[in-house]
Order: structure tokens, then C-alpha cells, then sequence
């Protein structure tokens, strides 16, 4: 949704979306509870040739990634063995795991928060745990979560659990049954995690799922992937890719106040819901999209984490790039590539100026502060450092659509474009709302950039509360001790990373605190529950892994995150109590 809409603004059409669907569930109570049409048969993925989904577990030398769950033990049967291997295809084409899966936390035992305008989501557990995860769940059970977005149980004992559209079922209900049931053969395949779900903190009256009813009729329609007469096999397999498994209309077309898709501006770029990035346009557009971009550029970019001419992926893309399409044969990635050559060129929304005397202003001041905070990395002409900064002139995900992934790089930092090269600073700390409007500008509009100057004071402040902070854990004034018995442990040294997405509920982070030069590390993993308050994951000491959950405590200044409190049991006696400082010099 557009962060243009304030929350009880945003909040009135849900609560009369709410009433509306109390009256109709008096009418539609049976037609409800039954599940959707299944789709008619269609060529799905299962039938693809073995070499056409392989996967690669592990990430490409130098980019970021994580290595993914490979299938468990498979059985004998040579035909079932061969859907759980076309299951794990499906999954990872479908970027399952990093919703369903936070650090420290084995893969798919979920607890991944997901911001929206009326709360949290929290993802579940997909694990076979029968106690805590889809062990129990039937065939039917499974192929109505996938398809027809509606989960085991009741809302208001007699409306089926409908699910919030987070999950991206609208478009996996274009999924064949076949493709459904290999995605379950997997995930049965892995071992069970024992993690319970944690509860959403959705608010009245969004948090009766029930009130979703009405916005299914109005905007869930079930249908399979429609194919184009004439389109060849690769554009059709693209297509499938495109429209269900990868759900890139999730992130890259606008939604309208309700949280639902506008279908006539279909991949035409979209505002992710509660964050602070942007998904541009990928229509075949040559100004907006990817007309102007090789076929070659689009499958490096997707595949391989881009280049030195067009840029590379960031925010969430990047993560759909290490762990989903970088994994995934060649072949596959070049058939999106000819699908989204067929997509409807649209122009990507971006609102008139009317004040050329303070964009010229601000244009001015924004080479000034760019040369003096940013050229020494990006360099003097915007085309960055080859394999270590990206390049600045001509890339269009900076430039495309409105400027909030630029002021969302700028405020928060972000990780390394390949493993262990340097981090984009979190400037956000350090310049005001003013100041990184004016760089903004001028990027966007130099070195050949076609971008619109239309960034303010205002639209910073507007990110401020969504930013994405990805930031360094600082040794310098960092104090920590591991408490025994009489004995104490003080720490002198810190290393890590702690990201912090949206609202707050959603972080991760990862430290080891030791003795000087690095001795004796005590590692600690984890990722945000209780509204941002607890620090759950894992620690090892001495060698041994013990699970945790600590206290957390998010210290601000001026609005800023400038420390955090870690504290709490680590097991066998002991009690870790962490002030730990963060980064926010620049380079």
C-alpha cells in the first residue's frame, strides 16, 4: 500500500470492509466454506525434465546468500523421490524460505514478521512438526492454504481461517495441483522444527478473519496462468514463473487502499506494503521498464546480481536474487526474461512538479553534499568501484518511479553488494531530512539518469519510521559481560550485523563478543518477537549451541537507534547482559 495513506485513514475502508462482510457472511456462510475451483489441467512444473530444476544449494561464489535445506533422506521410490526433487525446485522458485525462516531459527520453522498499515503477520511454522508445524495437515488441507488461501480451522466458529494476502496465494492458486503436492512432498521431506507460531497483532477488527470474506469476493478471482496464443514453450514456462511461482505482482504492481493488487497496472511498479522500497517498473517499457534493457542485462541482473552497467538488486530483491532466482538453472531465468518481454509497456506514476526555483535550489545543494559524502565511494561521475560499489549513472531502479529507494538506501545503509566487500553507511544518522532530499535529486538526475527531482524534506520524514536498517555493531563503546555463579566474563570486543526492517517488530541479528583480539567468542543469532522486545535464536559458548530468548531493549536519540540492550539467560546459569552501541559514522 501507498505510505501516502495515513493509518486511520488506511483503517477506514478495512473496518468497512469488516461490516460489509458481516452482513454477507449471513448470506454466503455456506458458499464460504467451501473451497475454490480447482484449477483445470495445465502444464505445470512437474512436468518439467529433471535438468530443467536443479537447484543449487549453495550461494554463487561471492554473492550473499544462505545454503538451502536440500531434500531429506528419499525414499526408494523412484517417482516419489523425484516430486520431493521437483518440490524443492518449486519452493525455492517460490522464495519460501525467507518469509517462513529468521536467523537463528532452522529453515521454514517461521516467525518472520511482516509489516502492514493494521499490524503484524507473523509467518508460520511449514516444518512436518505435527505439533507446531504442518505434519497433520492433509493433502486437501495443504492444497486449500496454497490455492484457495484458506488454513485448517475456523474464525468465529463458522467461517473457514481465511488468510491475509500477505501471503502471496492469489497468485500460487494459478499453481496446478501437481506442483501444490510437490511442494508438500518436500517440505514433508525435512525434519520437524518444535517452534511455535507466533500470535499476529493485527487490530480490531482486522484481526477477525472472518472480515476477509468481503475481500475475497471483491478481489480474489482463482484462475490458472493464461498463456498468449502463439507463445513458445520457453515464454510459457516464464509465465508460470512469473505469474505463480515467483509472485512478482506481490512487490511490483500498485495496490490500491484495500491491500489488493491493481490489475490494470500489472508490474508497473509498486510501493512494498509498510517498508521503505520501491519495486519499479518491469513492463517492457523502454523509458520505465525493461524495453531499453538486453535480454542479456535482465538475466544478469536477475540471475547474477547485476553489473557495472545497470546496477544491482537491493532490499528485497536482492534476497529474492541470493536465495531464489540465482539458484535456479539458467534456462529458467532466461524463460522470465522472454515472458516479461511480452508484458503491456506501462509508464511508471510519478507526480508534476510545480517549484523549478527549489528543485534548482535543491539540485545545487545535492552536488555539494554528494561530493562531500558520497563521491568517495560512488566516485566523482556515479559509476562506483567494479565488483564492490555499484554504479550510480544509469541505474535505473535508482531513478524509475518515485525516489524512495534511494532515500531508503540513504537512511538505513545497506549490506555488501557481494560477500565481505563494503557496506553502503546509514547516512540517516548523520544528515537531515533536508540533506538527503537534495543528494537525492541530484542523482536522479545526473550522469544521464532520466529521473525526476521530486524528492522533499517531507517525503524523507515519510520513510524516516519505514526505514530498512541494515548497520555495523560497534566495538568502541560496546559493553558486555557473561555472568556464572561469582564469575564474570567482561567482553571487549564485538562484531556483527543487526538489521531492522519497518516497524521494528521485524529484526535480526547476528554478534560475537570476545576478549580482546577475538578470543573466547561467545556467538549469538536471533530475530525479533514480542513486538520488538525479545531476541529469540540461538547462543554458543564454549562450543555449545543452547537456544535463547533474551530481552531486548531498542534505545533511541533524537528518534534514532543508537543502541540496544541485550539481556537475559543463556543456559547452564548463565546471564548475558550486552549495551551494544551501532555504527552510524559514515566512511
Amino acid at each position: 500500500m501507498s505510505n501516502q495513506y495515513t493509518r486511520h485513514r488506511g483503517l477506514r475502508p478495512i473496518v468497512a470492509i469488516g461490516a460489509v462482510s458481516a452482513v454477507l457472511a449471513i448470506i454466503t456462510i455456506a458458499w464460504a466454506a467451501q473451497p475454490a475451483a480447482q484449477n483445470p489441467p495445465a502444464a505445470g512444473v512437474t512436468t518439467w525434465s529433471a535438468a530443467a530444476t536443479h537447484i543449487a544449494t549453495h550461494p554463487k561464489p561471492g554473492m550473499s546468500g544462505t545454503d538451502l535445506p536440500a531434500p531429506g533422506a528419499l525414499s526408494g521410490n523412484q517417482q516419489h523421490a523425484a516430486l520431493i526433487r521437483k518440490g524443492y525446485f518449486l519452493t525455492v522458485a517460490g522464495d519460501c524460505m525467507p518469509c517462513h525462516s529468521v536467523a537463528g531459527e532452522p529453515a521454514y520453522a517461521g516467525g518472520r514478521a511482516v509489516g502492514t498499515p493494521f499490524g503484524t503477520v507473523f509467518s508460520p511454522n511449514i516444518t512436518p512438526s505435527k505439533r507446531d508445524g504442518i505434519g497433520r495437515w492433509t493433502d486437501q488441507q495443504f492444497w486449500n492454504a496454497m490455492h484457495n488461501g484458506i488454513d485448517p480451522g475456523r474464525s468465529l466458529l463458522v467461517f473457514p481461517k481465511y488468510q491475509y494476502p500477505v501471503m502471496p496465494y492469489t497468485a500460487y492458486s494459478k499453481l496446478t495441483r501437481a506442483d501444490v503436492m510437490a511442494i508438500k512432498a518436500y517440505l514433508d521431506s525435512l525434519a520437524p522444527v518444535q517452534i511455535k507460531n507466533r500470535p499476529n497483532t493485527m487490530v480490531f477488527p482486522t484481526d477477525l478473519r472472518a472480515g476477509l470474506l468481503a475481500w475475497r469476493l471483491l478481489f480474489f478471482h482463482p484462475h490458472p496462468v493464461k498463456y498468449q496464443p502463439g507463445w513458445s514453450k520457453d515464454t510459457r514456462h516464464g509465465a508460470y514463473l512469473v505469474q505463480a511461482l515467483e509472485h512478482c505482482d506481490a512487490c511490483h504492481t500498485p495496490r490500491n487502499i484495500a491491500m489488493a493488487s491493481i490489475a490494470t497496472r500489472t508490474l508497473a511498479g509498486g510501493h512494498i506494503t509498510a517498508q521503505s522500497w520501491y519495486a519499479p517498473n518491469i513492463t517492457n517499457a523502454k523509458s520505465d521498464g525493461l524495453g531499453g534493457w538486453s535480454n542479456h542485462a535482465i538475466l544478469t541482473y536477475l540471475r547474477d546480481g547485476g553489473d557495472m552497467t545497470h546496477g544491482a538488486p537491493f532490499g528485497k530483491m536482492k534476497t529474492v536474487v541470493d536465495d531464489s532466482l540465482s539458484r535456479l538453472p539458467k534456462q529458467d531465468v532466461s524463460d522470465i526474461v522472454d515472458y516479461l518481454r511480452t508484458v503491456k509497456p506501462q509508464p511508471s506514476h510519478a507526480p508534476a512538479i510545480d517549484n523549478t526555483a527549489l528543485v534548482t535550489t535543491s539540485i545545487a545543494a545535492g552536488k555539494t553534499l554528494y561530493h562531500d559524502e558520497c563521491a568517495r565511494c560512488h566516485q566523482n561521475n556515479g559509476e562506483g568501484v567494479n565488483n564492490n560499489i555499484p554504479n550510480l549513472a544509469h541505474n535505473q531502479a535508482l531513478w524509475n518511479g518515485n525516489p524512495d529507494n534511494l532515500i531508503a538506501m540513504m537512511l538505513g545503509g545497506f549490506e555488501p553488494w557481494h560477500h565481505n566487500q563494503s557496506a553502503m553507511p546509514r547516512f540517516g544518522a548523520i544528515l537531515s531530512d533536508q540533506q538527503i532530499a537534495a543528494i537525492t535529486n541530484y542523482v536522479r538526475t545526473s550522469w544521464g539518469n532520466h529521473g525526476k527531482p521530486d524528492a522533499t524534506a517531507g517525503t524523507v520524514a515519510r520513510l524516516r519510521p519505514l526505514e530498512t536498517i541494515e548497520i555495523d555493531l560497534n566495538t568502541g563503546s560496546t559493553q558486555a559481560t557473561l555472568q556464572h555463579g561469582k564469575a564474570t566474563r567482561r567482553f571487549t570486543d564485538i562484531t556483527g550485523r543487526a538489521w531492522f526492517n519497518g516497524n521494528r517488530t521485524d529484526c535480526r541479528m547476528t554478534a560475537s563478543l570476545a576478549t580482546e583480539y577475538g578470543k573466547r567468542p561467545v556467538q549469538i543469532a536471533g530475530a525479533c518477537a514480542d513486538h520488538g522486545n525479545q531476541l529469540i535464536g540461538l547462543a554458543t559458548i564454549n562450543g555449545k549451541t543452547k537456544r535463547i530468548a533474551l530481552r531486548l531493549q531498542q534505545n533511541y536519540t533524537a528518534n534514532h537507534i543508537t543502541s540496544l540492550r541485550l539481556y537475559g539467560p543463556v543456559g547452564k546459569g548463565r546471564t548475558l547482559d550486552a549495551q551494544i552501541a551501532l555504527t552510524t559514522v559514515n566512511y
